[in-house]
């Protein structure tokens, strides 16, 4: 008995844990609406130079000339993690192989021509698995497999292509994560945005992509904290604005991507009242086609989020929320479309 109590003592703390970390990684997810227009130039780009026709950005081209088209694909991407799950703390921290596997695709609905623009409808689909592969009895949590998770995702949205070379994108994406480990639902989200887009012709080989987006995160988590009133299933509900830009560079069929995003973040309920965040992220990416439907890639990914405001107690939000993540992959895709 004497041996039960320290025993149960530290499974109730590793459980506790356990679902912190969770809501961290949920936390500092990224869910957002595809850009058919830079999608569009990353596809070209492989076959020839690059160019701003390439995205209609100086005239409205649809990404085939009319009608229905579609695209499948499978990928599968095994990365190196520093803070897989978002965890406040420095670099140092838990380390993990992630190898996520996911499959999409994705419809054209037709094109609509008016007298200065093309309006096009997508609808799109995704399902991807995510399995941590680290293990250490000398963690407190020695097995992050318990964090396994399915996601699924589904979204429709309306570009609009306008003579000036701006494309416009509004619709909405439906996404859930479910617990491999438990086999339940930790989140499930709406997230309603608008964005824009740009792209720019630098030379022959490179084109310059610039991006604005803004929406609403409106979700619902498993409360991890049990009965505790300071949260709410709705806490990770926020207002976003990202503003990233990118630069396109063609080398025969390779391809090279480096790009710098900025997103701030409002949250305004439950726990996470009066909290906002600026989250970081530099990146660059690597793509060579091996075949018509198929392509390896290497990527590496620097992301860090700063928190500003207080908890109820005064506490400072970026103690609890701030972060690094670095990210070292490989990883192959194959796509079919119609």
């Amino acid at each position: 008995m004497k041996n039960l109590i320290p025993l149960i003592s530290t499974l109730s703390w590793v459980t506790f844990a356990t679902a912190q970390d969770t809501k961290s990684r949920l936390d500092s997810s990224d869910i957002s609406l595809p850009s058919p227009i830079e999608d569009n130039a990353e596809a070209s780009s492989g076959d020839a130079a690059v160019s701003s026709s390439d995205t209609g950005a100086q005239r409205p081209l649809s990404l085939s000339e009319s009608g229905f088209s579609g695209t499948f694909g499978y990928s599968s991407k095994i990365a190196y993690k520093e803070n897989p799950l978002g965890a406040p703390g420095d670099l140092d921290q838990q380390a993990d192989a992630v190898w996520e596997n996911s499959f999409y695709g994705n419809a054209k609905l037709g094109v609509f021509e008016t007298d200065s623009s093309v309006i096009t409808p997508y609808v799109g689909a995704k399902w991807a698995l995510t399995d941590f592969t680290y293990k250490n009895v000398d963690e407190a949590i020695p097995d992050l497999s318990v964090f396994n998770f399915n996601s699924t995702s589904a979204y429709l949205l309306f570009l609009v292509q306008h003579e000036s070379g701006w494309a416009l994108r509004g619709g909405v994406i439906y996404a859930n994560d479910r617990s491999v480990e438990n086999d339940t639902e930790d989140y499930m989200e709406f997230y309603p945005s608008v964005g824009i887009t740009k792209a720019f012709a630098l030379s022959d080989n490179a084109l310059g992509i610039f991006d604005l987006s803004a929406g609403i995160h409106l979700g619902d988590h498993e409360d991890a904290d049990g009965n505790l009133t300071s949260h709410t299933a709705n806490e990770l509900d926020h207002f976003d604005i990202t503003a990233s830009y990118s630069i396109l560079y063609s080398f025969d069929k390779f391809t090279l991507k480096p790009g710098y995003s900025l997103s701030y973040r409002e949250y305004d309920n439950g726990f996470n009242t009066g909290r906002s965040d600026l989250l970081h992220n530099l990146s660059i990416h690597a793509d060579y086609p091996i075949g018509e439907s198929l392509s390896l890639s290497l990527f590496s990914d620097y992301s860090k989020r700063e928190s500003s405001g207080t908890d109820e107690a005064g506490d400072p939000f970026s103690t609890l929320f701030d972060f690094k993540k670095f990210d070292l992959g490989a990883g192959i895709s194959i796509v079919a479309s119609f």
